[in-house]
């Protein structure tokens, strides 16, 4: 596939349409697995919806907190269990989606990851999904006994909290581990990072080939912590100039913290989402089993419906910094056809589809399809459903 790509001609890459690019048979197994793994996601959210709304209407939130009060007379205790059983519930319910979604992977030979290791990871999400309900129930439930205005502190809390996860992120060494960034590459991402107006932006390079086969590089982290970070599967696969592309990319983000930018929308998005499924539960009758911390399974019901609604604003605000880090990598470093070649080596290695269905545009996509980018970066007509039409090339123009 390697070899197929890296015979492509630089005349190719910027004249022929995206679909005579890259292979017409991985493009037919790319759809199928996009069209597995979206409906895997769209069951995931369904999933959890239904559980929480089974838990209030059921009764099961109520005697589940009956039986918490006769063990304990803790109010932080009764609550902290309550809270993680609520996250234990959302991670179960949706482990066989999780589970269709990986083995779709495996089969396609997007990951080489094996069952017992994954099941191993999805146990630890598990547990963290626990910690978290625990946390975050106790907290703001302690809260709203205890300050006037508790929802203010709330909103602060989250903001800071992701305020400081993103500026973390690069440093802890949690998740993916680490390894030695070569000579070489660390001395391309110095020269990139200078072209991009980031200039001392180092490049991490994690070990993302324990659990997938497939390309990454992106930009993490804000200010001082801020790192062009590459996964090794990357390393292996692209020639010089597509590397150059890809941390011209990863570098642009990070001059326009994108990260952050994203991580804020989301937050946003969720504290309208809650505003909203708080004002939507009370408007629910009270049942005589009902009391704030059994119609927390209602609250939690609501705020998926919601988030599910809210979800393509992000998605939408997601595109827009993807294209924009694009037009960057390009006006700053000119060379289109190699930005085109790793999109198709992207497209050909890990099975992504050209073009998705226009629904799936809308809603699921957080970045712009495939085709629609290789379209801006040559200027031709978006030819993905829902495109546009032709344009200035991406690079000719300084944004």
């Amino acid at each position: 596939m390697d070899a197929r790509v890296d015979a492509l001609t630089t005349r190719q890459l910027l004249t022929r349409d995206p679909a005579g690019l890259v292979d017409p048979g991985r493009q037919r197994r790319a759809r199928a697995i996009a069209d597995l793994r979206h409906g895997s996601s769209a069951a995931w959210g369904i999933a959890q919806i239904a559980a929480f709304w089974w838990l209030w209407r059921s009764g099961g939130a109520a005697r589940l907190r009956d039986m918490l009060r006769r063990r304990t007379r803790s109010k932080t205790v009764q609550r902290a269990v309550f809270g993680a059983a609520l996250g234990t519930l959302s991670a179960l319910v949706v482990l066989p989606f999780a589970l269709v979604s990986y083995r779709v992977g495996f089969n396609a030979g997007v990951t080489d990851e094996h069952l017992d290791r994954w099941f191993l990871d999805y146990l630890v999400r598990i547990a963290l999904d626990a910690a978290l309900g625990a946390l975050v129930v106790t907290a703001v439930l302690w809260l709203v006994d205890n300050v006037r205005g508790w929802y203010l502190f709330v909103i602060a809390g989250l903001y800071g909290g992701v305020l400081l996860a993103v500026a973390l992120a690069p440093l802890v060494p949690l998740g993916t581990p680490h390894k030695t960034t070569p000579n070489a590459v660390a001395a391309l991402g110095a020269e990139v990072a200078r072209a991009l107006d980031v200039p001392g932006t180092p490049v991490v390079v994690l070990a993302t080939s324990r659990h997938t086969n497939s390309m990454s590089a992106h930009g993490a982290g804000i200010g001082p912590t801020a790192r062009a970070v590459l996964g090794d599967v990357t390393l292996e696969h692209t020639t010089a100039p597509e590397l150059r592309v890809a941390l011209g990319h990863a570098d642009a983000q990070v001059r326009d913290a994108d990260t952050l930018r994203r991580t804020l929308v989301a937050v946003t998005l969720f504290v309208f989402s809650a505003a909203i499924a708080v004002l939507l539960s009370d408007r629910v009758g009270f049942r005589r089993d009902d009391d704030a911390v059994s119609r927390l399974a209602l609250v939690a019901t609501f705020l998926g419906l919601v988030l599910v609604l809210a979800y393509p604003l992000y998605t939408a605000f997601a595109r827009g910094l993807e294209s924009e880090a694009d037009r960057r990598a390009i006006a700053a470093l000119g060379d289109r056809a190699a930005m085109v070649r790793a999109m198709i080596r992207y497209a050909d290695d890990d099975l992504v589809p050209l073009c998705d269905r226009r629904s799936i545009r809308w809603y699921f996509d957080d970045r712009p399809p495939l085709g629609a980018r290789v379209a801006a970066v040559t200027g031709r007509a978006d030819p993905c459903p829902g495109g546009g039409p032709a344009s200035t090339p991406a690079g000719l123009v300084r944004p």
